[in-house]
């Protein structure tokens, strides 16, 4: 819940793209459905935009920016990160937040 305050309050508009990019894909790659290059994103840009307190044309805009910095693609349900180490950087992403236990969990599902 911290995390998303400060997304919401205190992350720009580009930040807060990258940082629930980010997010995603680690999620996705705990369950084997993404890796460190990209996945598939289901999501359209009216879906972001309402998650991270946006309007849609703003996120079109910032997706825009990402791509043209050379960071990442979101095309066709598809998300390509170009330069991850950059993306990090730009959203100050920690995945720490998102539980120490992930690791331990993972024997589980892959058994």
């Amino acid at each position: 819940m911290a995390e998303r305050l400060i997304t919401l309050g205190r992350r720009s508009a580009a930040a807060r793209v990258a940082h629930l990019l980010l997010e995603l894909s680690v999620r996705l790659e705990f369950i084997g459905q993404g890796d460190s290059s990209g996945f598939f994103c289901p999501l359209t840009q009216h879906d972001l935009a309402n998650a991270l307190g946006l309007t849609a044309i703003h996120v079109n805009r910032v997706l825009r920016s990402l791509r043209q910095l050379g960071l990442v693609v979101f095309r066709n349900s598809e998300v390509e990160f170009l330069d991850r180490t950059g993306l990090i950087e730009l959203a100050q992403f920690d995945a720490a937040y998102l539980g120490s236990g992930r690791a331990s969990s993972r024997k589980i599902f892959s058994n």
